[in-house]
């Protein structure tokens, strides 16, 4: 494998991994009942992520989707293997199935 192709799949699985603990902070803020849960997550990911707060801004509002749709699946899971089950309802398309 290229040097380029094991850099992309390493900038593939980071991006993947803050999408998720975006996620879970959303859910948390939703749950705890705070104001504005996305814009939380979003200084939550600058300071996590030693990100320029604009830029994780720019990340949450333009992932809001998929960060909505995994805070989803935390929140109606009690367990990995039940979250990791959500995650694969959510990647079936609409005509699949429910959800």
């Amino acid at each position: 494998m290229t040097g380029s192709a094991r850099d992309g799949q390493a900038t593939m699985r980071d991006y993947k991994e803050r999408l998720v603990k975006t996620a879970r902070m959303l859910a948390m803020c939703e749950k705890a009942g705070v104001a504005d849960p996305m814009d939380v997550a979003g200084l939550a990911v600058a300071a996590f992520e030693d990100m320029p707060l604009k830029q994780a801004m720019v990340f949450v509002r333009s992932n809001e989707g998929n960060i909505r749709d995994l805070a989803w699946a935390f929140k109606n899971s009690s367990s990995a293997e039940e979250f990791e089950r959500r995650v694969r309802e959510l990647k079936r398309s609409p005509e699949d199935g429910e959800r």
